[in-house]
């Protein structure tokens, strides 16, 4: 008994390392409302669609909507030059936004150094051109589907 409770603690203080480690490379963040309209201006791929309002993810939303970025290259469209590839790969931004009554994600993603502000957790990215460096796609959390798929212009 007392070696498996010893076992058990040492487990949980090893998991709790392991995450702490993992937390310097997180590569996603929510960011609020007021930087919605910042991301909203995209200046070499389309917009996300016009929104009503917008609203928090919750990290169960984020969290389903990252088990289902590996199904975003079957999703895009067969007529894209390119895939994302690993989409986890990507820093990632995610907006709420309610579009014509639904609760919509809107991702933007792009890659390492194609960003001059170091708080990108907290302020929108806007790449001009960066080709597949750099995309946008929205999400529907209720059907798990993405749509509106879009790498940046040329690179």
């Amino acid at each position: 008994m007392r070696i498996e409770r010893r076992c058990g603690a040492l487990l949980a203080l090893a998991g709790a390392a392991l995450l702490s480690g993992c937390a310097s490379n997180v590569r996603s963040a929510v960011l609020g409302a007021e930087q919605t309209e910042v991301v909203a201006e995209q200046c070499s791929r389309p917009n996300p669609p016009h929104y009503e309002s917008t609203w928090q993810p919750a990290p169960a939303d984020i969290l389903q909507l990252e088990q289902d970025l590996p199904l975003l290259n079957a999703q895009s469209p067969a007529a894209a030059a390119a895939h994302v590839g690993d989409a986890l790969g990507y820093y990632r931004q995610y907006f709420g936004i309610v579009v014509h009554g639904r609760r919509m994600i809107y991702v933007n993603a792009f890659v390492e150094g194609m960003y001059r502000s170091t708080d990108w957790k907290q302020f929108a990215i806007v790449v001009c051109d960066g080709g597949p460096g750099a995309w946008g796609a929205l999400y529907d959390p209720a059907n798990r589907l993405f749509s509106g798929f879009a790498f940046n212009g040329r690179p």
